[in-house]
């Protein structure tokens, strides 16, 4: 998560659930007629219409109350969870 916020600075907590939990993110069902502009170029997706599972929109959501306390990290600025060498000698 950290490492998601430090590469989209600019995204939101319904943007990370999009990405990392796809299931989670009801799509509106998009009409296909006026799909494309005049010049026949695909209209513009952005925001995309929809909204989050019930399950992510509850009060007290845990992911929710990590995305509004955990900082922006690069990943290669984060702190290794394993040792390469130590699981490779197991």
């Amino acid at each position: 998560m950290s490492a998601f916020k430090a590469a989209n600075p600019d995204a939101v907590f319904e943007d990370f659930i999009r990405w990392h939990s796809p299931g989670d993110w009801e799509s509106e069902i998009n009409d296909a007629a006026g799909s494309e502009k005049f010049d026949g170029s695909p209209r513009s997706e952005w925001p995309p219409k929809g909204k989050l599972s019930e399950r992510m929109s509850e009060y007290g959501n845990s992911w929710r109350q990590m995305w509004n306390e955990v900082h922006a990290l690069a990943a290669l600025e984060q702190k290794p969870i394993l040792d390469p060498n130590r699981e490779g000698e197991k």
